[in-house]
């Protein structure tokens, strides 16, 4: 097949699924204003054909009844860095289609992850949370340690060591959650998987836009809103386009502080926004550009703390916290005869500032016994290009190489600041860390016969990691500045077989490595006698994962099956604690695994039902316990459970020229502890959630009415929220009061 690029043929092609002739499946697969010559039995050429007239297209417009959630086996995915629908994949992954987005309530990562099996999400605060996938935990803390999940924005992975940066899903196309290490195909901080929110493209064919209203009344506390607006617009006679979204949000306040006798505290405020161009070159070239941006402000913490009520906190200096994304990027592909070929280049800003109260926490370096403030201020700038390229060419034999280097620089400053009454700031620490990663990969699959596959990828990779430090300028006696730099250096290797029975009935198993950098602790100045003493280093860790999977689709795909059963092993788990003074350190904490079985089925009877449903069971735990801080081998993982699940149910219906829907929701999240160590205190978990919906939609028009959290649970989410006064006070997150909510969106 070929003629790719032609002037009016242009957009994303279509999924299809099942064994259907050649010219059958092209006409279903190419994108409107595509059509194709028959050369000869084997050969196409794709060509323009006339594009329908608006009224033309507005007769074949299918009817609003007849929209509903994309089948798994219509699904496209593209994690594994080749487009494939996601029924004939052989990897454990989850999709979540913007349909699926939007019944689920999801305006954030964490509002859907209950419903991608496996998948946890701390609760710390808006821009605030750490991901973990498969009970692959190293501790609830974010500290110098790069994330277990990789999290990625399209193609760009957008956090090194951060927390999550809780974009607003708005205008995505799709949301991916690909289990288990991915070191072969991205890198280090992969080790539990990949988390893909993949935006929706500028679409040279049409002329698009929407905006959208959202009102939210908490039980307990503060109103919340919030307004999103999105349009796409044709250049160049449709060769290109450019694509533009907007939005804002308030989130409500729930906690008081009868200390300080304020209401409402945690409030928090959200804004942002996305453009994006796509532009058709000459000789088969493809470019793609795009800046993101946004910004969350929270005045602050949601935890809990004291005897006042279990929705107030008795803090003497407020918390607040903020969280600054943005991401420039550049992509060019070109698709030829053989192989197609991306090359891509991102440029991350990310700035996060983080107040804790820590009055009586510093006593022995001074400073106000009222009200004192720890405040952290984390600087975070990342470059990094990638090339690829991947075989299209028909036969048994399918590859893909590529290319990756990432330079990245973090700036962290620590200062003590004495509140009430009012002193000035005292540095407690000044970090900077380089990190600079190369790497090499490829990966090749042979089908041996028409229904068994073998695949063998691996990885070479390079780190340097580079550290300086001083200002300890409350420490009791003068510490040295610090300067400390290691390499390391290593292959990641991948090898899968996978037997495919039908095309969407697949088996296969598979063996993964994934790891992380190493890297430096500095001093613990807290001065005087809460001065502790640290490991100066540790080591990078390494995480072997053993699975089996299948998909299966049921009753003509009107049930889909899809489960693994999994092992990993973790070699020298890396883990971010806090020391008894409240400041952070980085250890090599002992080894650990996790052995589990995974599940998640889609029931579609008819056009109107649908039914889903996941299950988690697992037993991640520490295996050898390191001398270097306490651990129990009898708890499992921090802040993971040995089993969650959830369900949600959708059902549509005509209501005269309405098309109505009913959604409903439910999550449970089993037991666990914060700190390898149990301790008093540090239990949480152990609750459901659920949430209902209703809808009502007449053309360009879409009401929406919600109720999160329905029978107002107040289950411990997280039993954390400042270092600095853990010990002197149970603490616990509860999950946000119940909260009545209408949404209003109209697309045109």
């Amino acid at each position: 097949m070929g003629g790719l690029p032609v002037s009016g043929c242009s957009g994303r092609s279509r999924p299809v699924s099942g064994a259907l002739p050649p010219s059958k499946a092209l006409g279903a697969l190419l994108p409107a204003g595509c059509g194709f010559e028959v050369l000869d039995p084997k050969s196409f050429r794709v060509v323009a054909r006339p594009l329908a007239t608006p009224v033309q297209a507005a007769q074949r417009a299918p009817t609003p009844d007849s929209v509903t959630a994309p089948r798994l086996d219509e699904l496209v995915v593209t994690a594994e860095k080749r487009p494939e629908l996601l029924s004939h994949t052989a990897s454990a992954i989850s999709v979540l289609s913007a349909t699926d987005v939007e019944a689920l309530g999801g305006r954030s990562f964490d509002e859907i992850a209950s419903q991608a099996v496996g998948v946890a999400v701390t609760n710390l605060g808006s821009g605030r949370n750490k991901i973990f996938v498969r009970g692959l935990s190293d501790g609830s803390f974010t500290g110098k340690t790069q994330s277990t999940v990789g999290l990625y924005l399209g193609d760009v992975p957008i956090t090194y060591n951060a927390p999550d940066p809780d974009l607003r899903l708005a205008d995505v196309d799709r949301v991916e959650v690909l289990r288990g290490p991915q070191g072969t195909l991205y890198g280090s901080g992969s080790m539990g998987g990949i988390v893909r929110i993949v935006p929706a493209r500028p679409d040279p064919t049409s002329v698009l836009g929407s905006v959208s209203a959202e009102a939210m009344a908490t039980q307990h506390g503060g109103p919340s809103e919030g307004l999103e607006a999105m349009t796409n617009l044709p250049l160049a006679d449709g060769r290109a386009a450019i694509r533009a979204v907007i939005y804002t949000d308030e989130s409500g306040g729930y906690i008081s502080n009868p200390v300080l006798g304020l209401n409402d505290v945690n409030f928090s405020r959200r804004t942002g926004g996305r453009i994006a161009g796509l532009a058709e070159l000459p000789d088969g070239w493809e470019l793609e550009g795009g800046f993101a941006h946004q910004s969350i402000a929270t005045a602050d913490s949601q935890y809990t703390q004291g005897a006042d009520g279990s929705l107030s906190r008795d803090a003497a200096v407020r918390e607040p916290f903020s969280n600054d994304l943005s991401e420039l990027g550049l992509t060019a592909q070109h698709s030829g005869a053989l192989a197609d070929l991306k090359v891509s280049a991102a440029y991350i800003d990310h700035a996060l500032e983080t107040r804790y109260d820590a009055t009586g926490a510093f006593r022995a370096a001074g400073g106000s016994p009222l009200g004192q403030a720890f405040d952290e201020d984390k600087h975070i700038r990342l470059w990094e290009t990638e090339g690829l390229l991947s075989s299209n060419a028909p036969g048994p034999w399918r590859w893909l190489a590529g290319g990756f280097v990432s330079l990245s620089n973090e700036m962290d400053e620590a200062f003590l600041q004495d509140v009430t009454p009012p002193g000035p700031a005292r540095s407690i620490y000044q970090r900077r860390d380089d990190l600079s990663e190369a790497a090499i990969y490829g990966e090749i699959a042979y089908d041996i016969t028409a229904k068994i596959t073998a695949t063998a990828g691996a990885r070479w990779f390079a780190t340097r990691v580079d550290t300086r430090a001083g200002d300890f300028n409350v420490a009791d006696t003068p510490i040295p500045d610090l300067h400390e730099h290691l390499t390391d250096t290593g292959v990641a290797p991948k090898f899968r077989v996978s037997y495919a029975a039908t095309p969407e009935f697949v088996i296969y198993a598979q063996v993964q490595e994934g790891y992380r950098a190493g890297g430096f602790n500095i001093p613990a100045a807290a001065g005087g006698p809460t001065t502790e003493s640290v490991s100066p280093q540790f080591k990078p860790d390494h995480l072997w994962n053993y699975e089996i999977g299948a998909g299966l689709p049921l009753f003509d795909h009107k049930l889909t099956l899809r489960g693994a059963i999994f092992h990993a092993d973790w070699n020298g788990l890396q883990t971010d604690q806090r020391l008894a003074s409240g400041l952070p350190m980085t250890v090599n904490i002992g080894d650990g695994s996790n052995t589990g079985v995974e599940g998640e089925a889609d029931w579609r009877p008819d056009a109107h039902l649908q039914v889903r449903a996941n299950l988690l069971l697992e037993d991640p735990k520490i295996t050898r316990a390191a001398d270097v801080f306490p651990a129990r081998r009898d708890i499992g993982l921090p802040g993971v459970p040995y089993e969650m699940g959830a369900a949600d149910v959708r059902y549509h219906w005509r209501i005269g020229r309405f098309e109505a829907e009913s959604m409903a929701q439910v999550a449970y999240v089993g037991r666990s502890y914060l700190t390898f160590d149990g301790g008093l205190g540090n239990a949480m978990g152990g609750y459901a959630s659920g949430r209902v919906a209703a809808a009502l939609s007449a053309d360009i028009w879409r009401a929406t009415l919600f109720v999160d959290n329905v029978a107002d649970e107040r289950g411990n989410t997280f039993a954390y929220g400042n270092p600095f006064s853990r010990a002197r006070a149970t603490q616990a997150t509860p999950l946000r009061p119940r909260t009545l909510g209408l949404g209003l969106a109209r697309s045109f």
